[in-house]
């Protein structure tokens, strides 16, 4: 049947205005990335946070020595940690790690005779952890440390105590410049890696770190859930209008399938509008850090970004208004589209083993299974140092292309048999008939 393309134009208009002028909607383009930069925000800072409060509580070290190897000792441990860096709080003059003066923690050690003594101040309060060095820690290098509580999250003040072990060994026998050295060998290093794009070797630090792993993670979940989105509108809008029998007079004056495109085309325009507007606003925030860890966002990038979002939207809303169309109402449209928007981001299950293997078989096997082939290529194109061949970006989009095809195909079928009946949900068997002869 040939489509009316004035017609169809009209629904997708009807369909763009009527979701944005909702308040739900305008809700959703705020709060959705106000509350990722939230969450992000509380994450990206724990870390530092809880490793300053490990240091803090480290107040006084309690040691047993009676391998007698400790006898000269140091009276104190000093470390020294850079501030809680987070990169979405606002510095002044965006300062750089290098120009932050550290923080400098001190803990005291004192020394005991016997152990039950110990432990007795430490139950006490007295002191703050435990060391216990055993007659025969240098033969064998048993150590035992004790404390009230444990930080799940920081081993910062592991750290601290294994640094003045370490100096303490040495003192007295070596310099004392040659001590603190042995102490924190690799405490100013530098660490280089390749970058398989530019082919030049680039500093990492916590912050590019960080970044490393929330840029590709922001990217493809806002990819993601703007696929989600549209579809969710779709299911949302066929639905109701099916619940509420809106569908009958609107078939009186459009064909199923000019309403079907209609639906795509404008609730496809408010996903990509959901997109840009994020995009730009994501910008403008962001940029200040981004030109600071020299992060950059190539136009071939997001031309691929833009071709997964149409492919991978035009699949998984084929696939929501087919289940729209099948349903009797909202809720049970709803049990049956989660399952579909769960395999949209079940590649943030496996994040760390993409990022980290960007070319490994099972990043690759879900780059190109096309109900994850967006987030996941999405992972892979900006994982830290990644160079994905363009045959699998071709391949990927050619695979979800094929697939977003036969979804819209068979569900246009599925959409004119479907948008009128009422009552019992069909089962398999009479959806696999309704597509084969639809």
């Amino acid at each position: 049947m040939k489509l009316s393309w004035p017609r169809v134009l009209t629904v997708a208009r009807r369909e763009f205005l009527t979701t944005v002028r909702r308040k739900a909607f305008l809700f959703m383009l705020i709060g959705t990335p106000a509350y990722l930069a939230f969450v992000m925000s509380i994450s990206a800072g724990t870390e530092g946070k809880e490793r300053v409060a490990a240091l803090k509580q480290l107040e006084t070290l309690g040691v047993v020595d009676s391998s007698g190897t400790l006898a000269n000792g140091a009276p104190e441990i000093r470390t020294e940690s850079l501030p809680a860096d987070n990169p979405f709080a606002r510095k002044n003059g965006m300062q750089s790690l290098a120009k932050i003066a550290p923080q400098t923690f001190t803990t005291r050690v004192r020394f005991f005779g016997d152990e039950a003594s110990a432990q007795q101040a430490l139950r006490d309060q007295s002191i703050s952890q435990l060391l216990v060095v055993p007659a025969d820690y240098l033969r064998d290098g048993t150590l035992r440390r004790y404390a009230r509580s444990s930080n799940l999250f920081s081993s910062a003040d592991r750290r601290a105590v294994s640094g003045w072990l370490s100096q303490s060994l040495v003192r007295g026998r070596v310099d004392s410049m040659i001590a603190a050295r042995v102490a924190r060998p690799s405490e100013k290093e530098s660490f280089y890696t390749l970058n398989g794009r530019s082919g030049q070797f680039e500093i990492k630090d916590d912050k590019r770190e960080m970044l490393d792993f929330m840029l590709p993670f922001l990217f493809s979940m806002v990819l993601g859930l703007c696929i989600i989105i549209g579809g969710q509108y779709l299911l949302q809008g066929v639905a109701e209008e099916k619940e509420s029998r809106i569908l009958e007079s609107l078939l009186c004056t459009v064909s199923a399938d000019e309403l079907m495109a209609g639906k795509l085309l404008g609730l496809g325009s408010v996903g990509l509008a959901v997109v840009g507007i994020w995009a730009v606003a994501g910008l403008a925030i962001a940029s200040p850090l981004l030109v600071l860890v020299r992060a950059t966002l190539s136009p071939d990038l997001l031309a691929i970004a833009l071709a997964y979002f149409l492919i991978g939207y035009l699949f998984f809303g084929s696939i929501m208004t087919g289940i729209g169309a099948m349903t009797n109402n909202m809720r049970e449209a709803q049990q049956f589209a989660v399952w579909f928007t769960f395999a949209n981001f079940a590649p943030f299950i496996m994040i760390t083993r993409i990022l980290g293997h960007p070319s490994s078989p099972l990043a690759i096997g879900l780059s190109m299974f096309p109900p994850t082939a967006s987030t996941a290529m999405m992972l892979r194109l900006t994982a830290p140092n990644a160079s994905v061949p363009a045959w699998q970006i071709g391949l990927s989009l050619a695979l979800l292309a094929a697939a977003a095809w036969l979804a819209l195909r068979t569900a246009s079928r599925v959409f004119r048999i479907g948008l009128l009946m009422y009552g019992k949900t069909p089962n398999l068997p009479e959806i696999l008939r309704w597509a084969r002869q639809g």
